[in-house]
């Protein structure tokens, strides 16, 4: 009894598989997908937020990075003058200071220099003084009768003013060295005080321009820097980065992002439909106008890589709408028509060839299947299936 138990449990379960693969109108033990026309779009999920159209920039002033103090608060009016941010002192100060100690030890130095050309002239200036002593000394003493002295004192004598003719033209050739020498020394001297007086007179400015202010009324827009950061208390700018910008509320167009992996066939004259999520129920029209050539990174040590575009918007009378606020769109790449539609997943790739598993009385086997448009989840048949086909959602074992 124990051995015909299995036994028939086997008989049991092998008619009840076949009747799970026999047609498709049952179940089967892989998950299938009966082919047929259906209604089918591209679209592209996006989000973003809106921006002015123009806008006038607010820039950090000087020629150095400095740090912010204080800032104004955002999407607050502000009136031409008055003053959206202001940067710190104190390094700017500690800066000067340094730069003008420099010079200061620097025009010590050139001091120096110049009492040591003084110095060494004037031993110069004693040497040839005494060389010119010893020249009126040996002509009044001259030894240059053969009948007095002998030739070797006359030699002597000879020799004696042939050294100081020597010794004269090398005090000369030094004096004249250590003019140029001293001149070149004191030359880099100030060359490198230059340099510093440059940096003194830079730190000066930017301390005349710690305060920016409005060119002239309007919304105060911070702008966000390639990080994706803002400006913010603390941070360190460069000099010309962008801080806030004063936008034209008059012409709003929507920053979007989409997500690198999901943009398909993104083109400028598209279609989008804009939602903000502070009126989620309330649409904008759009238009694509800029695609960005290539994918970036949105936030700071993140992979996740966006297409960056933007798009004209419609605005209405009744609807007021701000820069900042955050969106979410959708963008039509293709409109929705019939079509032969498979998932996703139903293609498997091979060799350069684009299959699926078709269902057979009962079996499957490999169909060689040529693709057209598609979106994140079907896509289009063109050759290959017919309406009616069963195939395969995954992998399925014994193809034939």
């Amino acid at each position: 009894m124990m051995q015909i138990m299995p036994r028939l449990k086997l008989a049991l379960i092998i008619p009840f598989s076949v009747l799970l693969v026999a047609c498709s109108e049952e179940k089967t033990s892989y998950p299938v997908y009966q082919v047929e026309l259906k209604d089918f779009e591209v679209t592209v999920p996006a989000f973003g937020e809106l921006e002015s159209e123009q806008a006038e920039l607010i820039t950090a002033p000087g020629r150095q990075p400095m740090t912010i103090a204080w800032l104004a608060e955002e999407n607050s009016f502000v009136k031409k003058g008055d003053i959206v941010a202001r940067f710190d002192p104190d390094k700017l100060i500690q800066d000067s200071r340094d730069q003008e100690l420099e010079m200061l030890l620097l025009a010590q130095d050139i001091a120096k220099s110049q009492a040591q050309q003084k110095q060494q002239l004037s031993d110069i200036d004693a040497e040839q003084h005494l060389v010119g002593e010893e020249f009126i000394f040996t002509d009044k003493f001259a030894i240059d009768d053969v009948r007095l002295y002998s030739k070797l004192e006359i030699i002597d004598t000879m020799q004696n003013r042939d050294f100081l003719t020597a010794k004269d033209t090398f005090l000369e050739w030094k004096e004249g060295s250590i003019d140029r020498q001293t001149k070149s020394a004191i030359d880099v001297l100030n060359i490198r005080q230059s340099g510093h007086k440059n940096k003194y007179d830079q730190h000066q400015a930017a301390l005349n321009q710690l305060n920016v202010v409005a060119p002239y009324d309007g919304l105060l827009v911070y702008e966000k820097n390639w990080r994706g950061e803002k400006a913010s208390i603390g941070q360190t700018v460069f000099p010309g980065a962008t801080l806030a910008k004063l936008p034209n509320l008059n012409k709003l167009q929507a920053k979007l992002y989409v997500l690198a992996n999901e943009a398909i066939n993104l083109e400028e004259g598209q279609t989008v439909d804009v939602t903000l999520d502070a009126l989620p129920e309330q649409s904008i029209a759009g238009t694509i106008t800029k695609v960005s050539g290539f994918p970036r990174s949105i936030e700071r040590r993140s992979p996740i890589k966006y297409y960056e575009l933007t798009a004209n918007i419609e605005t209405t009378p009744n609807l007021t709408l701000q820069p900042g606020k955050k969106l979410s769109a959708t963008i039509m790449v293709q409109p929705m028509e019939k079509q032969l539609v498979v998932p996703i997943q139903a293609i498997h790739h091979k060799e350069g060839e684009n299959f699926v598993y078709l269902m057979s009385n009962g079996s499957f086997s490999k169909k060689v299947v040529k693709t057209g448009e598609k979106n994140l989840y079907f896509v289009v048949i063109e050759e290959g299936l017919a309406q009616g086909d069963t195939i395969s959602l995954s992998i399925p074992e014994n193809v034939s």
